[in-house]
């Protein structure tokens, strides 16, 4: 997408202001002590607020130690960012010789790095759980000044004193997570409810321009299939011209690519 495809009244601030303020504590993982956006909460909060963003990767770049780095380009609105990442294990070590696996696992991952540049989940990547303006300075829940608290994720505890009522802090987690889920739910009912097929085609087009772009295999144009199957699931039973569009432009383009690897193969 050109300069021309943008929007006018957007921009790359306006975008950032909009996602950065997003709180992804309640989906946020942690692994190995290390703290985490899975991949599928990422794209979901995406859509979310820019329905018609898309991605794509580049060519992977291999090293001479046999450890390579993949590339993974997202847009919104005509605003591109790009980031890579080189492909490691859980501890975050290198990995060697990466298996085909290692390769997909990490390019998700690095998906939501460059989702990140965009300003979702960014706060993450600078050890918050959630965003620093979560809260205004006059809101209750923000406590200054107080020497005798510390904070672990979402919850502040203070020090030397336990929880009196453990019973009510699991209800109160289960409520939170039951409200989350219900949230999450509605959320994506509205956004699809709200497409015209217009806004459908308009979305599969940003899907085939991407996967002309970027996929270096079948496996990569797999990859964004699989990445957007709510999405396609969606068009199967509300827009079914635009999924036959989506589905005999990626037929074409994956016959294209085998032919161009079969070309490189001879």
């Amino acid at each position: 997408m050109t300069k021309k495809d943008q929007k006018p009244d957007i921009t790359f601030g306006h975008i950032w202001k909009k996602l950065n303020s997003v709180s992804c504590a309640e989906l946020a993982k942690n692994k190995n002590n290390l703290t985490y956006l899975p991949w599928n909460e990422a794209w979901h909060l995406l859509m979310s607020h820019y329905p018609d963003a898309t991605f794509g990767f580049l060519d992977n770049e291999v090293y001479p130690d046999g450890s390579v780095s993949v590339v993974c380009q997202v847009e919104i609105h005509g605003f591109v960012r790009r980031m890579w990442l080189p492909v490691m294990n859980y501890s975050n070590k290198v990995v060697i010789n990466p298996s085909s696996r290692d390769i997909s696992d990490n390019k998700m991952r690095c998906l939501v790095k460059t989702i990140a540049m965009f300003g979702l989940g960014f706060h993450i990547y600078r050890g918050q759980v959630q965003p620093e303006d979560m809260f205004d300075d006059s809101s209750p829940e923000q406590v200054k000044g107080n020497k005798n608290t510390t904070t672990t994720g979402s919850q502040n505890t203070a020090v030397g004193h336990k929880p009196t009522n453990k019973k009510s802090v699991n209800v109160t987690k289960e409520v939170a997570d039951k409200m989350t889920e219900e949230k999450k739910k509605k959320d994506e009912e509205e956004f699809y409810l709200s497409w015209t097929d217009d806004d459908a085609q308009f979305w599969v087009d940003k899907m085939v321009e991407v996967a002309k772009k970027f996929p270096e295999s079948e496996g990569g144009l797999r990859n964004q299939w699989s990445a957007n199957k709510k999405t396609i699931a969606h068009l199967t039973e509300n827009h079914k011209d635009a999924y036959e569009s989506l589905k005999n432009q990626f037929t074409e383009i994956r016959n294209s690519l085998n032919e161009k690897k079969e070309g490189n193969d001879e």
